[in-house]
This record gives structure tokens, C-alpha cells and sequence, in this order.
């Protein structure tokens, strides 16, 4: 698998930050990745730090000094980063039938084109595998130290690959999410009440975001994968390394900027069933899923249970 040409196509999706784009595009070149498609937002209306950093990142993109088909697409208005990426994502698979998804802040290890590459056309017709993620939050999971990956519910985007059959089901509106909230599908897809209990909590907020498409598209993949039952891929290792600390969804303070690339990545042992471990799944949604996306610690529990209590008994009483 490793150090192999790279054949299915990497699309790069840039804005107004050209210092992370060429991290990210150094290691786009030094791969030297035969088939590139860069998609570029305009920028926002009246905002002159955005046209002089588009202006600059495109400029960037276009320094492509190897063997290379390489496609553009220079948006002349700005969609923002629900519609940016996703159709993005649509222009390349409309004459694909796979590919490799890198966003401006997401530096990939070179294994990370490998990795996509040789499972992206393992698993081309099995309609199972909807994911292959670059990210990897639990390294010392115990299955990790018998095979190089495993496969879950959980599968994240920052770093990824898929194929058209998958990403022809999306749909950034989630039309027929209140049927799904209707038939309990959170509930019938999950064994686990707290994680049912959760997505249904937050995806029934989600759809009265009236505004949600318009900073996001990556909720509404992870409904169309769930609703399809789509399962993700996650190697061993880390091999995505995010840099993004400004931006609509990023902070410093967040994990997963700390988690470092790995480039001593080998596919060698693969499992032999495709099948969920509940184990991983109940380790990643404690570790990471439920405590950035509303979750409280037992010790931020236990504050707010007794502010309620001292407000409750301190209360003036109506004789």
C-alpha cells in the first residue's frame, strides 16, 4: 500500500487563509497527487482582509509544478462554509466516482493518500462502508494494537475520503429528518439510550436552525450516514493534523488541535468483518463526541446540581 501512485482524486478546498493552505498544499505536492480538484470561496461582500487573502490563497493554489490534472473552480460570490464544501464536494463527483476531501486547515500525513486510496477501491461496491476517515482520537483502543484499522459508527471530516454512491444521498436541508425523529430513529438505530438520547436532543435543534446551511454541511452528512446506516472507517493512527485555530468552528482550546500526524502509518493488518465494536463507540462518544458537543463533566453536574439546590433553599417562602 505505502508509498504508492495515488489514483483516486484529491479535492482541496481553500478560503482566505493563506498560510494554512500552504501547509496543507505542500504535502498535496509533495505526494504528488496526479489528479487535483481546488475549490475556492469568494470573498465575503465588502470585507477587504478576505479579497486580499483569497486573492493570495488563490494565487497559491495555482503553483501546481508537477505532473498534474488539475481543476479549478473560483467561486465569484461567497456561499459560505455550509454550501462552500459541500458543493464542492458535488462538482467533483459529478465525474468521479471517489475521492479524497482536504479542507485549508487540515495538513495530512503523506500516508493519509495511501491509506484513502487503497481502501476507497477495496470497498467501491460494498454499500456498508460510507467513511474513511484521516482522524483518529483513541490510539491506545486495545483492537488498534491487532489491526491497522476498524470500523464504526463514528467517523469524522477533517481528512476523509468517500465514494459518489454515498455522497448522492445528501441533502444540506434534512428534509425528512422530522420523519425520522418521528419513527424514534436515533433511538431504533443506537443500542445505547444516552447516545439515541443525545442525537435526537441536538438534531432536533439542528432543523430549527433556519441558518444551520449556511455555516454547515457536516451535521447534515452525518444525519444522511446515520439514516442510511453507513458505516466509517478510522485508522490506528492519527494522520490528520488540524492547524485551525480561527475560523467559524475552530478554537485553540478544542482536543483535536492537539492531536499530531503520524507518518510511520502502514496498512498491514486489516480486520476480517465488517462490524461495529460497542466497546470503541462507548470510549469515543464519552471521550470526545458528548464532551465538545453539549456534554457536562460530572464535576460541572455536580456545581450546577448544588446552585440549584442553594438557590431552591434560599428562596423567600410565601407564608
Amino acid at each position: 500500500m505505502n508509498d504508492s501512485i495515488v489514483h483516486a482524486p484529491v479535492l482541496l478546498i481553500v478560503f482566505n487563509r493563506p498560510d494554512y493552505t500552504q501547509q496543507v498544499f505542500d504535502a498535496i505536492r509533495k505526494k504528488k497527487v496526479p489528479k487535483l480538484y481546488i475549490s475556492a470561496d469568494a470573498p465575503r461582500k465588502g470585507n477587504k482582509e478576505d479579497e486580499a487573502n483569497c486573492a493570495k490563497t488563490r494565487e497559491l493554489v495555482k503553483q501546481v509544478d508537477w505532473d498534474c490534472d488539475v481543476h479549478y473552480r473560483f467561486l465569484e460570490e461567497n456561499v459560505g462554509c455550509g454550501y462552500g464544501p459541500s458543493t464542492a464536494i458535488s462538482w467533483v463527483l459529478e465525474s468521479e466516482d471517489r475521492v479524497i476531501i482536504l479542507e485549508d486547515d487540515c495538513v495530512p500525513a503523506q500516508p493519509f493518500f495511501d491509506y484513502c486510496d487503497f481502501l476507497l477501491e477495496k470497498y467501491k461496491h460494498d454499500e456498508r462502508v460510507w467513511l474513511i476517515s484521516g482522524r483518529s482520537h483513541d490510539s491506545d483502543y486495545h483492537l488498534f494494537k491487532k489491526y491497522d484499522y476498524i470500523f464504526t459508527n463514528y467517523g469524522h471530516t477533517w481528512g476523509w475520503a468517500t465514494w459518489k454512491r454515498c455522497w448522492d444521498e445528501f441533502d444540506i436541508d434534512m428534509k425528512d429528518l422530522p420523519f425520522f425523529l418521528e419513527e424514534n430513529g436515533f433511538y431504533n438505530r443506537y443500542y445505547n439510550r444516552r447516545v439515541s438520547s443525545f442525537l435526537t436532543k441536538n438534531y432536533t435543534k439542528y432543523f430549527k436552525d433556519n441558518s444551520l446551511k449556511t455555516h454547515a454541511w457536516d451535521y447534515q452528512h452525518v444525519y444522511c450516514k446515520i439514516r442510511h446506516g453507513g458505516l466509517c472507517i478510522i485508522p490506528s493512527k492519527n494522520l490528520i493534523h488540524n492547524i485551525g485555530g480561527i475560523g467559524t468552528h475552530s478554537s485553540k482550546a478544542s482536543s483535536v488541535h492537539v492531536l499530531e500526524k503520524h507518518e510511520d502509518y502502514r496498512l498491514i493488518r486489516e480486520p476480517q468483518f465488517i462490524m461495529v465494536n460497542k466497546d470503541y463507540e462507548e470510549l469515543h462518544f464519552r471521550r470526545h463526541i458528548h464532551k465538545l458537543h453539549g456534554g457536562r463533566s460530572l464535576a460541572m453536574r455536580i456545581v450546577r446540581k448544588a446552585s440549584k439546590i442553594l438557590k431552591k433553599a434560599f428562596q423567600p417562602r410565601n407564608n
